[in-house]
């Protein structure tokens, strides 16, 4: 796996729509916060089109994310959101090579399926996060801008919760943290983007689901070994789920899925598609620290 490149004041940075779009003005807010961190947006006239789905017809996203992985000019790749449409690009991503210099890679939710494929076929780390600036907090971009400018050399979480008896062993679990949005590790079974989660950390959180639709996701992931041979499973947040009634049975269906698990489950605060969104690298080396305090510490 490749190290997570440093950016500097004065890089240019590709903004990409790969999934679904955003609006006018959530991009031009998007655009204004880069470059108040000094940096050169480049963004594709045709960013936006009529798709019934997507933010543009999958010729036209995948020309500008292919254009965005390979231009030399650029150091970073930030999508301005998820939504759907990611996974639809693959097929033509795999006939592709990468570039000789890996870049950073920024998103989540739907970009989920793009991550995996970089990181697994690519040896791309990438990072789990977004920098909307009308959607997250100001601690949450905050922190983005650090990982992105290398203003330290770790990420660090504290406070995470065990949820089984595993998790509550002091033992130190070294290895990559891989994963991201539920649905989509889900959706990559018998893909080319089938998450490998050999040895690694499995992050994993959602939004909009009821219970028994996130414990038929994990159970589906179970029975097809996706979690056979992980090193952990960790929690994110898991919102908007309510069932019709206004009772939410999300922590039921994680609670549940950990206490039958064999390996360590444990729950991180702030990752997700909540307001408080930290984000997290990915495919890069990071220690699970278990036991009484529980924490998650990752290279940068």
């Amino acid at each position: 796996m490749q190290k997570l490149p440093i950016l500097k004041p004065g890089d240019s940075v590709d903004i990409i729509a790969p999934a679904s779009r955003c609006s006018d003005k959530q991009l031009t807010e998007l655009k204004k916060l880069l470059e108040s961190w000094q940096l050169n947006c480049l963004v594709a006239d045709d960013i936006f089109g009529e798709d019934v789905f997507c933010a543009n017809t999958d010729e036209i996203r995948f020309r500008q994310l292919a254009n965005a992985l390979q231009n030399p000019k650029t150091k970073a790749i930030i999508c301005a959101r998820g939504g759907y449409g990611s996974m639809r690009l693959i097929p033509e991503l795999t006939k592709i090579a990468p570039p000789k210099i890996n870049k950073i890679f920024v998103g989540m939710s739907d970009i989920t399926a793009l991550q995996i494929y970089l990181q697994q076929q690519w040896q791309w780390p990438t990072i789990h996060g977004a920098s909307a600036p009308d959607r997250f907090s100001a601690e949450s971009i905050a922190a983005l801008k650090s990982i992105l400018f290398g203003d330290s050399k770790e990420v660090k979480f504290t406070e995470l919760s065990p949820l089984n008896k595993y998790a509550k062993e002091n033992k130190v679990i070294e290895g990559h943290v891989t994963g991201g949005n539920l649905s989509l590790v889900q959706a990559g079974i018998g893909t080319a983007w089938q998450l490998d989660g050999r040895n690694k950390i499995i992050l994993l959180e959602d939004t909009s689901e009821r219970g028994y639709r996130i414990d038929r996701m994990l159970q589906h992931l179970q029975q097809a070994n996706i979690f056979k041979e992980a090193a952990a499973i960790l929690f994110g947040d898991f919102i908007e789920g309510k069932e019709p009634d206004g009772v939410c049975l999300i922590e039921s269906a994680l609670n549940r899925f950990a206490d039958s698990s064999k390996i360590p489950v444990v729950r991180v605060k702030g990752i997700g598609h909540g307001y408080t969104n930290f984000p997290l690298p990915l495919g890069i080396s990071a220690k699970l620290q278990l036991g009484s305090k529980v924490t998650l510490t990752c290279a940068r």
